[in-house]
């Protein structure tokens, strides 16, 4: 036999990573073969790695959060700022138990990481793909967040869910949490749907314990209005895309379940119109 043949039979090189060295040789000339080879590599394992951090791959990404969650540098800087917001209302309570109700794609948990490692951390979700994800790339790797799906039916994105948003039931005890996050919830949600929800979220959270929600909330608008029109950049053909409430109807709901205002952001104009909420859990101890 030819050396040179005995050589290659002994030694082979898979086609594959012939074809991504020359590809990545060529990253000077058009460098955007290499992130092409690196979506695709992403796409393959299931996750990206940046700074670290295990992300969820830019097509999953795209489908929950939309097309600017796909660049990975704006995930993990948006995820951290949320998680921030966290840090400074607890101030920094390392050992404090988080509910994230609508987990998706795990976002929060991932700021969480970097800012509150230690924390025990419960993300619910009624994507059970995304629970899947989560499970798989954060759970088995930080046994202090855990995910459960929750097969709560929701016209927009779970319409065949087998348990009724009215008859909520989180998978938590009484009193048993310092906050509470609904990222993204109420804004495609019915108002029954709203009420089992604030009744759960005070429900769980212990005495002075903090709730943060975003919500589409005006002044002077009906109580409820579905796909109101002209009210954001983009269109809303599918059932509860953007549900829209007054904020006397929503701040009267907390109040009805002992949840008091702490601070009310509103958004206005700004992309993607949904005010911050901030709540806190009335010490009813205090009251008697």
């Amino acid at each position: 036999m030819n050396t040179r043949l005995k050589t290659w039979a002994i030694r082979p090189r898979p086609l594959m990573e012939i074809g991504a060295r020359l590809l990545r040789s060529m990253s000077l000339r058009a460098p955007g073969f290499v992130q092409l080879l690196d979506d695709a590599e992403g796409e393959s394992r299931g996750f990206v790695l940046c700074r670290g951090y295990r992300l969820p791959p830019k097509s999953m990404r795209g489908r929950m959060c939309g097309d600017a969650f796909r660049t990975d540098r704006f995930y993990v800087l948006s995820a951290v700022l949320e998680a921030s917001k966290f840090s400074a209302r607890l101030g920094g309570m390392q050992d404090a138990r988080i509910v994230d109700i609508g987990s998706g794609l795990g976002r929060l948990a991932t700021g969480l990481l970097a800012e509150l490692p230690d924390v025990h951390y419960l993300g619910i979700d009624a994507n059970e793909q995304f629970v899947h994800w989560c499970r798989e790339h954060i759970e088995k790797l930080h046994p202090n967040f855990r995910f459960v799906h929750l097969d709560v039916a929701n016209d927009l994105y779970n319409p065949g869910g087998t348990i009724a948003g009215g008859e909520l039931r989180l998978p938590v005890d009484d009193a048993s949490i310092d906050a509470a996050n609904l990222w993204g919830v109420f804004t495609n949600m019915v108002p029954e749907h709203v009420r089992a929800y604030v009744a759960e979220i005070a429900r769980i959270l212990r005495p002075q314990g903090r709730c943060f929600l975003t919500a589409f909330a005006e002044d002077d608008v009906p109580e409820v209005t579905f796909n109101p029109s002209d009210y954001v950049p983009y269109r809303c053909t599918l059932p509860l895309t953007v549900v829209r409430y007054s904020k006397q109807w929503l701040f009267s709901t907390f109040q009805q379940h002992g949840l008091q205002l702490e601070e009310f952001r509103y958004h206005g104009t700004m992309f993607p119109k949904q005010s911050e909420i901030y709540l806190i859990k009335a010490d009813t101890r205090l009251g008697q």
